[in-house]
């Protein structure tokens, strides 16, 4: 399962330097300043040795320009005793367990920042991997996925939703706080009673829905699932069938930051 977060990146201190005369990002520029950070490599070319940007390059996505790149993070978990043997005496050492973490990003020249993790470990870096972004010059606000944007999506037709989480239930004479449930799409006559008594009630936290999809070898529906918390974006790449991630990535984050400013 991939994990992505949205960002929107505000460049106001930096007009001169990454904008430019069509108010677009200038990636070449942006691209410029990740180099200067690229992550030291050892001399065997494959031991990370630091943080920084790898890998860095453009593409076009989805008909949007766009920075590709990789991201490393150092990961500390901390400190532990080790037993060693020195001049015939067995000593303890106390040494720090880190490592470097990775992370896939893309910047496109509308100013949107997406960040990709491959697994749980990985995630545990964002707000570090986000914090040497912001280091290029950046600040970087992400896509918030509340109670309002999960609810268009739900009570759009277009998105066919199977799952929800609600929380904070305010029902008079209810006292369940938060309900998870799922539906039966091929059910249209009674999909779920518990959607009949909680959907107008509390904040909705979570949604798992069918994105319709139109590329070469991919399925014509991708599911994803949004979390309010962390502001997390979920989706399985093996549905893809071999069609491009990233290329969905863009398309869905185009999708959502359509229905964002339809909030506006």
């Amino acid at each position: 399962m991939a994990s992505l977060t949205i960002y929107r990146l505000n460049t106001a201190d930096q007009l001169d330097l990454f904008f430019s005369h069509e108010g677009k990002l200038n990636l070449d520029e942006v691209i410029k300043e990740m180099k200067k950070k690229s992550a030291p490599i050892d001399n065997d070319g494959k031991t990370i040795n630091g943080e920084g940007f790898i890998n860095t390059r453009k593409n076009i996505r989805n008909g949007l320009p766009v920075i590709e790149s990789y991201c490393t993070s150092l990961v500390n978990l901390g400190n532990y005793f080790e037993a060693r043997l020195e001049n015939d005496q067995l000593t303890t050492v106390e040494t720090q367990h880190r490592y470097f973490s990775k992370a896939s990003l893309i910047i496109t020249n509308e100013s949107d920042l997406i960040l990709k993790f491959d697994n749980s470990t990985e995630e545990r870096s964002k707000s570090r991997v986000k914090s040497l972004v912001e280091e290029l010059g950046f600040e970087a606000n992400a896509l918030r996925l509340d109670n309002d944007l999960l609810r268009k999506i739900q009570q759009d037709p277009i998105f066919e939703w199977s799952a929800v989480k609600i929380d904070k239930i305010d029902k008079d004479g209810d006292r369940t706080q938060r309900v998870s449930y799922e539906i039966d799409l091929a059910d249209d006559k009674h999909p779920s009673r518990v959607d009949d008594d909680y959907r107008n009630h509390g904040k909705m936290s979570h949604i798992k829905f069918q994105l319709p999809y139109s590329a070469k070898g991919a399925p014509n529906k991708v599911t994803v699932k949004l979390y309010n918390q962390g502001n997390r974006i979920v989706i399985d790449e093996e549905e893809l069938c071999g069609s491009s991630l990233m290329d969905f990535v863009v398309y869905l984050m185009s999708k959502l930051k359509g229905i964002k400013e339809e909030e506006v």
